[in-house]
């Protein structure tokens, strides 16, 4: 057996509806934030927004807040 991925590229491109149902808001919301480049990134191909699943969830790591060392 082959293997047919494409080496350092492991997370496969999600269409907007699947982030904005992954990541529970709408579509327009995830429209939105591409516009405001306030959302997750994305890549635009052939004018259409694809996400990469770990960038998603890098990006929402991001957003965390670690409460115990606020003050």
């Amino acid at each position: 057996m082959t293997d047919t991925s494409v080496a350092g590229i492991t997370s496969p491109l999600l269409h907007s509806r699947d982030v904005a149902t992954y990541l529970k808001v709408s579509e327009s919301t995830l429209s939105r934030w591409r516009s405001a480049g306030t959302g997750p990134p994305f890549i635009r191909m052939s004018g259409i927004a694809r996400y990469r699943l770990e960038a998603v969830d890098a990006w929402l790591a991001e957003l965390e807040h670690d409460h115990a060392t606020r003050g």
